[in-house]
């Protein structure tokens, strides 16, 4: 049985909009392909998502996610010899009012016998370049501070934290010494001013 980790902010990351237009396809690890949904993977998905530490999902919250992905916005990744689906990410159209053109990453998941292997890394590309490939003006994410690996690949990539309060800088900068990744609250701050 699993430790519940206690009650604390979400952290929230942009794609810095100064960035080239695209970003590089990378490689995908030998023995994996990176594919868009086709009908009948639903299941699969919610198998996978059984597999993570993610609260449990059903039919319904399912709908509702499907509901807001971009065309062609779905990504897998399959295993060549298997078939099976061991990782998932979503393009998710997230109008708040504010920004009409604001793109949500969400739903990263890698089954945990296939983690270490880059394939989290390559469905963020994935996600990201479909995303600029749409027009979106903004792409953000929303991540639990204890996912500390999919942080890492989300500051590897190139998002950036957003720091609205004294206690996120904290938690950013605690998460920064787990992960052993520079704490550079003052370029973040910028971005913020900046983006949102």
């Amino acid at each position: 049985m699993s430790i519940k980790e206690p009650e604390r902010p979400q952290l929230h990351m942009i794609w810095p909009v100064d960035r080239p237009e695209k970003v590089v396809q990378p490689g995908i690890a030998p023995g994996y392909k990176i594919r868009i949904y086709q009908s009948g993977d639903e299941d699969s998905f919610l198998s996978l998502m059984v597999k993570t530490d993610f609260d449990p999902w059903d039919d319904e919250k399912l709908r509702y996610n499907v509901s807001k992905i971009i065309p062609n916005g779905w990504f897998f990744v399959e295993e060549e010899r298997s078939q099976e689906l061991v990782g998932s990410a979503m393009c998710l159209h997230n109008y708040s009012g504010k920004r009409p053109f604001t793109g949500d990453v969400g739903w990263l998941a890698v089954d945990p016998a296939h983690r270490s292997r880059g394939l989290g890394y390559s469905l963020i590309v994935y996600v990201t370049n479909r995303f600029l490939h749409a027009g979106y003006s903004q792409i953000q994410l929303h991540t639990e501070y204890y996912r500390l690996p999919a942080i890492r690949i989300y500051l590897k990539m190139g998002y950036l934290p957003v720091i609205p309060s004294a206690e996120i800088e904290a938690l950013w900068e605690e998460v920064c010494e787990k992960i052993g990744w520079e704490f550079t609250p003052e370029k973040w701050l910028k971005t913020e001013r900046r983006t949102l």
